[in-house]
């Protein structure tokens, strides 16, 4: 599964509409309740996952190295872009 941050938003924003659907039964409204408070809880745990990312990138731009507990990015090369067009 590769999930990138915009999924992340995508996810939590159809949560939030879910939690403030007015047509929704009390049942409905109840397992939404709850599926948002797991969402809440693994919310949390990616953004701490990826704060601790960006500080072993900025460890990695201080310092030069990254701690061993952290792989390192596989980095692409960058693809040319042509000017005043697209690319």
């Amino acid at each position: 599964m590769n999930t990138t941050t915009q999924d992340v938003r995508d996810y939590l924003c159809k949560a939030l509409a879910e939690l403030a659907d007015s047509t929704a039964t009390p049942e409905e409204m109840a397992q939404n309740i709850e599926r948002a408070k797991a969402t809440s809880n693994v919310a949390a745990q990616y953004t701490n996952l990826v704060k601790a990312e960006i500080d072993a990138i900025r460890l990695m731009d201080d310092t030069g190295r990254l701690p061993s507990s952290v792989t390192a990015p596989v980095m692409e090369p960058a693809r040319p872009r042509l000017v005043g067009g697209r690319g």
